[in-house]
């Protein structure tokens, strides 16, 4: 029981720091990374290349500053996902490509935002 809220926090942590703050820079501080703490824990007990954690690892590459891994994580994720592309993916797939300083692969995916994630479905 212990674990799962402490996985359940971890989760909810890691969804507000992808939104509020640059991941790419770790926090400064005395305490140690809580994130990181959890994220091996968590590594124990699943896997983390699951579509269910995969976020995680994304997460943790790109606060390590290792962007190309996190990107290859992600293009796994989003490849061996058997659902429907998810948007919020794909988003994040931008924001590491921008990251990186690779517009040209950014600009061709945003054309491709439009196709797959239409605004509205044409009508009959």
């Amino acid at each position: 029981l212990l674990f799962q809220s402490k996985e359940a926090s971890s989760l909810a942590s890691s969804k507000d720091l992808e939104i509020t703050r640059d991941q790419s820079q770790p926090e400064a501080g005395v305490q140690p990374d809580l994130f990181e703490e959890n994220f091996k824990e968590l590594k124990k007990w699943v896997d983390l290349k699951s579509s269910k954690y995969g976020t995680l690892l994304v997460l943790r590459e790109r606060r390590s500053g290792r962007l190309g891994t996190a990107l290859k994580a992600l293009n796994d994720i989003i490849q061996d996902d058997g659902e429907p592309p998810k948007k919020k993916l794909y988003e994040l797939k931008l924001s590491l490509l921008d990251e990186i300083g690779w517009s040209h692969l950014a600009t061709y995916e945003r054309q491709w935002m439009h196709v797959r994630f239409p605004a509205s479905l044409p009508l009959f």
